[in-house]
């Protein structure tokens, strides 16, 4: 069974920490409910027909089975420090550093989401646009941007466009 989380559980840390220069707020176009039932063929992942669930809150990312908490880092302290202490990843285990993409791809223009101690290499990346005229998130994987769902704002446009592909998705193919 998947778990949800609550917006009644979204919790958002206020303890300083290195490194932070605070919350990233979400674009308003992102926040809200989004589904897909993607194959997932373009990740190569054996789940097929399954309905996935994101959530995008002011400051928080809500997938299937975690809550992040979405942060500005200050890049000078990430190129400075690469070892981090056991307080110092336990308490941002749940955050994660926030970029926003300066050159569109296909006409989508991404934030990047890396783990908060993770290389940069390691980005999922998200953003809004339109696809057969309905607002739509696409998620995306690595440097490349290769698409790896579509989310829709109902479940019924999800089941309706699953595994359809649109200019604006980059493959794997355009990749290799």
């Amino acid at each position: 069974m998947l778990r949800y989380w609550t917006k009644e559980r979204q919790r958002v840390k206020t303890k300083n920490i290195a490194g932070d220069k605070g919350l990233y707020t979400v674009p308003a176009k992102l926040q809200g409910e989004w589904y897909s039932m993607d194959n997932n063929r373009r990740t190569h992942s054996k789940d097929t027909n399954q309905l996935r669930k994101i959530e995008f809150g002011t400051h928080t990312l809500t997938t299937e089975d975690h809550q992040y908490e979405l942060h500005i880092p200050d890049k000078e302290y990430f190129e400075k420090h690469q070892k981090f202490s056991n307080d110092y990843l336990n308490d941002t285990h749940t955050w994660v550093k926030v970029f926003n993409n300066t050159e569109p791809l296909k006409g989508v223009n991404y934030i990047n989401l890396i783990g908060w101690t993770a290389k940069d290499n390691h980005q999922t990346s998200y953003d809004y646009t339109l696809l057969d005229q309905e607002p739509v998130i696409i998620l995306a994987s690595g440097q490349e941007k290769i698409t790896d769902q579509v989310y829709w704002k109902t479940p019924e446009l999800a089941k309706k466009h699953q595994d359809q592909n649109f200019d604006k998705l980059i493959t794997k193919a355009e990749n290799n």
